[in-house]
């Protein structure tokens, strides 16, 4: 399974320190693991929410304070990454 991340994400990870940068990626990867070896995504471990309105069929995993967008393409076997920000920022 492939992780893409879209350039906002991207650049935000880059601003981000070092712990922060790794919380976030460890996360993500928690994700990506799961998904290749169970086939479903452990809620109760990363606090995934799927998200409504404008961002529907999208999800969320909370890391602390900052909030990861992704939605999960099964036909093309991929994660993206659509959006990576702190919490007051994200849903703007």
């Amino acid at each position: 399974m492939k992780i893409r991340i879209s350039k906002s994400a991207n650049k935000f990870l880059e601003k981000l320190d070092a712990n922060s940068r790794k919380s976030v990626l460890t996360k993500i990867g928690i994700l990506k693991t799961c998904l290749e070896t169970q086939n479903v995504y452990p809620p109760e471990e990363l606090d995934i929410k799927k998200l409504k309105g404008e961002l529907k069929g999208f999800s969320r995993i909370r890391v602390g304070k900052i909030r990861v967008i992704f939605e999960i393409g099964k036909e093309t076997d991929e994660i993206f990454i659509y959006e990576i920000n702190f919490r007051g920022n994200i849903y703007d």
